[in-house]
């Protein structure tokens, strides 16, 4: 008997937590900055520096970078901004779990709560959400196949899974610089400014991932003593070198602006007209692909016993990867917009579901909105949460799937007209569609040489079918085969088999001459 086996590489989720810290600090202006008359807004970035698990904990060190909005208390129109960084460490419980694992963490900032205590002291209290997701690759040793052993009798069952290929960090620098229009004013300050990438395309060649992407950069300043916006979007193309990588490989891509900068600059006439922009943007893709294997979790001899060694093991098996892109339209009237300056927009998924034949993915588009107010031409925020309801249609899943959904801001366009602000978002979401399962493999065969006896056995038994019997069950427990029992009775459907219904099992002796 030669036993031929095989590595399966195996992908299990082994916890995924969420965790809420709140941030309280304070920001003293510096003598050069004028008092404060009125706060406009406050806004922030969470940075994740690093993070690590030690003894069944993710360890997250983190920068919070706060900012706050305020006109001074100057007889002409002043605008300016102060910002205060803040480190913090957090730590995640989640059970079973070891340092070689992968660990991702994401976060978002739920509110920022301000307090003006005086003139030059603003109190700030800050929640940040926090989420980790530990994963863990197993190799496992499976049988493949048994050959020159034609007796023995072996169980097969297809496992469709994931095989991860590599899970590399890049980063990518881009550097753009341009200059305000002539229509708008010199910059005096940048009051603030927010980027994020999505992806337009992501190519595979033949060592190498090549990305092609937008980083969004949306911008307001001061300068002829108003506020003014600028929306530009930059082209970038990434090349990220990986090892492994093949023809038919996945991707699932995280991006996030890890570090954003900017510079003021004066154009030829002298004017604070040229911005220099640099973001740090952090690339992690996760590169696999979709398998399908058959492995052996039962094997007997039909001659001689046989010794088997067992293992279980999990898999999170793959169902597949939906991409689907939702439309998202809002008219929001009754807040006397009369300029808007620049709109936040952040998509995030409540809940998803499995109903009938649907995938049924629920979640917000929360909006926050920055305007001149045309009653009292006061500066103005406004906060909006957009509710969307997703469906997606797909095959029978089953009440054991496990559906995972990812989602981001394609693109976020708005129109004011006649005091109506219309809003058009595209929300990309990426659904993981898996399934947990426990398997019992065979990972080893050995024959012991005890040769099974069927001298003393009837020639023919009659054998009632029981709740939940199988065919294979009955062979296995009557030392004939699955073929045999069809032939002998004329099965039309091995897999329907009606309790009560009586099969008949055929003696066959092997004489040796």
């Amino acid at each position: 008997m030669e036993i031929v086996k095989d590595i399966l590489r195996v992908e299990e989720q082994k916890g995924y937590e969420r965790i809420e810290s709140l941030m309280e600090t304070e920001i003293y202006l510096s003598q050069s900055k004028p008092e404060i008359d009125n706060i406009l807004w406050t806004d922030g970035k969470i940075e994740i520096l690093s993070t690590k698990i030690v003894q069944g904990k993710v360890l997250i060190n983190g920068l919070a970078k706060l900012k706050v909005v305020y006109k001074s208390n100057e007889e002409e129109l002043n605008i300016y901004a102060v910002e205060t960084n803040n480190d913090f460490k957090e730590e995640i419980e989640i059970e079973g779990i070891t340092e070689s694992m992968a660990v991702e963490v994401k976060t978002n900032l739920e509110y920022i709560e301000h307090e003006l205590l005086d003139e030059r002291k603003i109190s700030l209290n800050a929640l940040i959400n926090l989420w980790a997701r530990v994963e863990e690759t197993n190799s496992v040793e499976i049988i493949k196949e048994v050959v020159e052993k034609p007796d023995l009798q072996v169980l097969k069952e297809k496992v469709k899974y994931n095989d991860i290929l590599g899970r590399e960090e890049s980063y990518a620098l881009i550097k753009e610089a341009f200059e305000v229009n002539d229509d708008q004013p010199p910059i005096d300050e940048i009051l603030k400014i927010d980027m994020y990438p999505h992806e337009k395309e992501l190519s595979i060649s033949a060592d190498r991932l090549i990305l092609s992407g937008i980083l969004e950069c949306s911008i307001i300043y001061f300068g002829g003593n108003k506020l003014n916006s600028i929306n530009r979007g930059i082209p970038f193309t990434h090349f990220i070198e990986t090892e492994n990588i093949e023809y038919d490989s996945k991707c699932k891509l995280n991006m996030e602006v890890e570090n954003g900068e900017y510079e003021i600059r004066e154009n030829l006439e002298g004017d604070l007209r040229i911005l220099d922009v640099e973001a740090k943007i952090k690339i992690v893709p996760k590169l696999y692909r979709q398998e399908e294997k058959e492995v052996i979790i039962d094997a007997y001899s039909i001659k001689e016993k046989v010794d088997l060694q067992t293992e279980e093991i999990k898999i999170m098996e793959n169902i597949k990867d939906i991409v689907n892109k939702e439309d998202i339209s809002k008219e929001i009237t009754g807040e006397n917009f009369k300029e808007i300056y620049a709109i936040e927009a952040d998509p995030r998924v409540i809940d998803n579901q499995y109903v009938e034949d649907k995938i049924v993915i629920e979640g917000i588009l929360a909006l926050n909105i920055y305007y001149l107010n045309e009653i009292n031409d006061e500066i103005s925020t406004f906060k909006e949460e957009v509710p969307f309801k997703t469906y997606v249609t797909t095959e029978d899943l089953g009440n054991d799937a496990i559906i995972n959904t990812e989602t981001s801001l394609e693109s976020l366009k708005h129109n004011l007209k006649d005091n109506v602000l219309y809003i058009d978002a595209i929300v990309k979401n990426n659904i993981f569609i898996d399934r947990e399962r426990k398997i019992n493999i065979i990972n080893d065969i050995e024959e012991n040489g005890e040769i099974i006896d069927k001298k003393d056995r009837p020639s023919i038994i009659v054998y009632i079918i029981q709740k939940d019997d199988t065919l294979w069950d009955i062979a296995k427990r009557y030392n004939t085969t699955v073929d045999e029992i069809i032939e002998s009775n004329d099965i039309i459907s091995p897999p329907n088999l009606m309790p009560g219904e009586k099969i008949i099992i055929e003696k066959k002796v092997d004489i040796d001459f």
